[in-house]
């Protein structure tokens, strides 16, 4: 019976410190999730933002400045290498080498062939392993006769292993990014052999065995996209397995951590508890004294089990600054239960708001001194930043909001990241934690390239772009071809500075004709164009096409000169009339079509 009692308390006790260890290490890895998608959403922001430069490059002195801007972002971003390249091995880097690359190559053949963004690993021919963000360009680029199609980053691994805190738990832990089918996308800490030149963490399980849960219970997790923990025996080595999922589809984040780091000084008390345990049941003469005993043990277990607990929420705190301090600037921990918030600035000496204050303080600071770059009706920051609104968005623990603002006064513009920290019982977020990234001058940069200086719309360019979009996405739309009548008798009487006037009016009325989410666009001298996200029918249509005539034509005073102008117009609707460059064929034979009717009209009336 004693037997049987110290059984039943020893696989008790070490039910309870699986538990506890295990809900530390999910905390510690879902900190590195979050740390690790920041990271990730970061670089995909960049490419983006490199590949739009691209775009624009008509001369070896436009790649130039952009690979001078790169060059000098190269220290604050942490990365190795900026790539163009092509699927016949050919690359450029912002740093001015050239040629033919074998050890990056599988990386790029990879991103062709699915002709979507990935992340890998290579290692260079120097032998440093790297990590690799790569994304096919959407435009190509020739530069020196070499038309490059894709562009890349890489970083050294151990920027990632910053990331990770590769230091944590002795040393002895492993960092892995896992498919939903097992296969190991990314070792991010790769500090044990455990899992030496292992390529499918499913495999794993050939080869251990496990003391609490099963690799059936984390595939299931993995492929559910839940959190959960496991732990087996290696060549009699105990060790836990944890899985996280991340903010990105079929990711999972799992690390391998040996057991006596994480437990080793707990399994000490119970081993020492059993003992004393054994002996009372040999020396009833002395149990009073072994009660004492016993009731000190419990009592260092105690402690030692908080001194545990604060040394490690101490190192996940620090570890986690460290972390974000290299791909954020500044971040907000708000409690929307309470309305107080604490907020951190990471790479200015002098704090933008108060730390701590009010929630709501805050919020109407940022509203105040920002706007909202976010294109959708009523998107105001005031309004996206209200817990209520948080609530509505942050369902669930992968969720994230993503906001983009910029100054209303000066040359600055920011991403912001919110994301759920902790929970109520009913499922309600209670605590979020906003990070924020300066991005500076290339958001400006980009709108630049997207805008025509002289109205304020949309330029050719983008056009071309959102007809892309639009189609990639399926999404049904009306586009309106217009080319203006009798603009040129303006230019001719009155000069160029008049017509750019009367350019400029014509411009705020199209921008009156249509709704926030609809897009304008001056894709030529008195060539405009719009794209109405709708599904419009035929009547629809046409009452849309006589509002716009009608607006248009209507005459404007511009210095007391009394100016009149007509507009021809053409409509084609996606997908009814084929894809988006076939629309694009339609609208404008339409709008071409009535133009030479109103010619006709025109002579006619000379005539009589």
């Amino acid at each position: 019976m004693f037997a049987a009692g110290i059984g039943v308390y020893s696989n008790y006790i070490g039910m309870q410190i699986y538990e506890e260890s295990s809900n530390h290490l999910l905390e510690s890895y879902a900190q590195i999730s979050k740390t690790f998608t920041l990271f990730v959403q970061r670089n995909w922001v960049v490419l983006s933002q490199w590949d739009s430069l691209m775009k624009n490059v008509q001369e070896d002195a436009d790649i130039d400045s952009i690979w001078l801007d790169a060059q000098s972002n190269k220290l604050s971003w942490h990365y190795s290498d900026l790539y163009l390249s092509n699927e016949s091995t050919q690359y450029q880097t912002a740093d001015g080498r050239k040629g033919s690359a074998d050890s990056i190559n599988g990386v790029f053949q990879e991103m062709y062939s699915k002709g979507e963004p990935i992340v890998s690993t290579y290692t260079a021919t120097y032998g440093v392993p790297k990590i690799v963000f790569a994304m096919p360009m959407s435009r190509n680029l020739t530069l020196d006769g070499v038309t490059y199609t894709g562009i890349a980053v890489s970083y050294d691994t151990d920027v990632v292993d910053d990331l990770v805190d590769g230091s944590m738990y002795g040393g002895q832990s492993d960092c892995y990014v896992v498919r939903s089918n097992g296969d190991i996308v990314l070792e991010l800490e790769p500090q044990t052999e455990l899992c030496e030149e292992m390529t499918n963490l499913y495999d794993l399980s050939d080869h251990v065995d496990w003391k609490y849960g099963s690799m059936d219970d984390i595939r299931d997790c993995i492929q559910l996209g839940k959190s959960g923990s496991a732990q087996f025996t290696c060549d009699g080595v105990r060790n836990y397995l944890v899985a996280i999922p991340t903010a990105f589809s079929d990711w999972s984040l799992v690390g391998v951590i040996q057991a006596d780091e994480v437990d080793g000084a707990l399994y000490d008390v119970q081993n020492s508890s059993l003992i004393l345990l054994g002996a009372l049941s040999f020396f009833a003469v002395i149990i009073v004294v072994l009660a004492l005993g016993m009731e000190s043990r419990l009592r260092l277990k105690n402690e030692e089990m908080e001194r545990l607990n604060l040394e490690r929420e101490k190192m996940k705190s620090d570890r986690f600054l460290q972390s974000m301090s290299r791909i954020v600037d500044r971040y907000m921990v708000v409690n929307l239960d309470t309305g107080r918030y604490r907020y951190h600035e990471l790479r200015s000496r002098e704090p933008l708001y108060p730390t701590p204050g009010q929630y709501s303080q805050l919020a109407a600071i940022i509203s105040k001194r920002y706007v909202s770059l976010i294109a959708t009706e009523n998107a105001k920051l005031s309004r996206l930043l209200t817990p209520d609104y948080l609530r509505s968005v942050l369902r669930k623990p992968d969720d994230n909001l993503k906001i983009e603002y910029c100054s209303r006064t000066e040359n600055a513009y920011m991403v912001m990241t919110v994301l759920p920290v902790e929970w109520h019982a009913d499922g309600t977020v209670s605590v979020i934690m906003q990070v924020v990234q300066d991005i500076g001058q290339k958001v400006e940069l980009e709108n630049m390239a997207n805008t025509d200086r002289l109205t304020g719309l949309f330029n050719e360019r983008y056009f071309s772009r959102v007809l892309t979009i639009c189609e990639a996405k399926k999404l049904p739309f009306v586009l309106y071809y217009l080319d203006l009548d009798r603009f040129k008798p303006v230019n001719d009487t009155y000069g160029h500075a008049m017509g750019d006037r009367l350019l400029k009016e014509i411009s705020a009325r199209l921008l009156r004709c249509i709704r926030s989410r609809d897009y304008a666009f001056r894709i030529g001298g008195d060539e405009f164009a719009l794209i109405v996200s709708a599904d419009m029918d035929e009547e629809q249509r046409s009452r849309m096409a006589e509002r716009i005539q009608t607006m248009l034509s209507a005459p404007i005073v511009i210095e007391g000169k009394l100016l009149s102008v007509g507009v021809s117009c053409g409509c084609a609707c996606y997908p009814e009339d084929g894809d988006a460059s076939q629309v694009r064929i339609t609208a404008d034979s339409r709008m071409y079509a009535e133009k030479q009717h109103h010619h006709e009209d025109d002579r006619t009336e000379e005539q009589s």
